[in-house]
């Protein structure tokens, strides 16, 4: 018979895996097919989530509804750091290690622009609202609020979107191709440099809407809430291997459920902790991932 805590743990585990798995494909997606290491990924998750908080706030518009504001800006917004900023580095990179390695420092001060951006413009205090509520439900005893449930399913879908985007469109195939042969690509016509632009944008997209959800989940917003979210998408690409969507999703549950664990039996404070250490033991043991080819 499934004990309370036991259903708690596995129903909270797959909202949080799914939640996580959303996180982290905007960054597998970048850097598995341009090879940028964008370390700024958790900024532009925090535009999203300021995005949904002023939609909501000053617009009333519902937070779920507000992502398909958020969505397309913000792809307009990665589209536009990719062609003014990232585009001459990818051409003047005369390998992947360099373009990588250059990537790396400038997303690194770019993470740091829009912080600061943001800390000018909307201060260093915590903004919160409370997203409206459509109650919740009880299975067996354990109450779940249905806003968790709805952010889960929302991330299974976006998943399966990305899946079947990927799998079954010209520009997705050309994605798929470009993660491992970026060559024989270019060579049946393709041109590469687009292909990076709109991998670029779709894992901006996608970061701004893992903010929105975020801050739906938890309330709290300022400048600086990107950090960890940069964190557990890196662990969880390690994790999944390089341009991995079944790696993806599967890390994201595995991820999710040791957190949730961590949170529910020791403390919510050694989250962070438990994530870094399975960065360590994957490194050690699979450093290529659990799903690389």
């Amino acid at each position: 018979m499934i004990t309370p805590f036991l259903l708690d743990v596995v129903i909270g585990g797959v909202i949080l895996g799914t939640f996580y798995s959303l996180i982290a494909v905007g960054l597998n997606l970048q850097y598995g097919v341009t090879r940028i290491l964008n370390v700024a990924h958790g900024e532009f998750l925090m535009l999203g989530a300021y995005l949904t908080y002023f939609c909501f706030l000053l617009l009333g518009v519902n937070p779920f509804i507000s992502m398909i504001v958020v969505g397309p800006l913000m792809f307009l917004v990665g589209f536009l750091v990719y062609m003014l900023i990232l585009r001459r580095l990818v051409l003047l990179s005369k390998s992947s290690e360099e373009l990588e390695f250059r990537s790396l420092l400038i997303c690194f001060s770019l993470s740091f622009i829009i912080q600061n951006l943001a800390m000018v413009l909307w201060t260093a205090n915590y903004r919160s609202y409370e997203a409206p509520s459509v109650g919740a439900i009880s299975i067996a005893g354990v109450t779940f609020e249905i806003n968790r449930i709805i952010v889960a399913l929302i991330s299974i879908t976006i998943n399966i979107f990305l899946y079947l985007f990927l799998r079954f469109t010209k520009i997705g195939l050309a994605m798929w191709a470009a993660v491992s042969q970026p060559e024989g690509v270019q060579l049946v016509g393709v041109n590469i440099n687009n292909i990076y632009a709109i991998s670029f944008s779709l894992g901006v997209l996608f970061s701004a809407w893992a903010g929105s959800l975020t801050s739906i989940l938890y309330s709290t917003i300022n400048p600086f809430m990107g950090v960890p979210y940069t964190l557990i998408s890196l662990v969880l690409v390690i994790l999944a291997g390089v341009g991995s969507f079944k790696g993806n999703i599967v890390g994201g549950f595995l991820l999710g459920y040791l957190a949730y664990i961590t949170m529910r039996i020791i403390h919510s404070a050694l989250t962070l902790v438990v994530i870094y250490a399975v960065l360590i033991l994957v490194l050690l043991i699979k450093p290529k991932g659990l799903f690389a080819r």
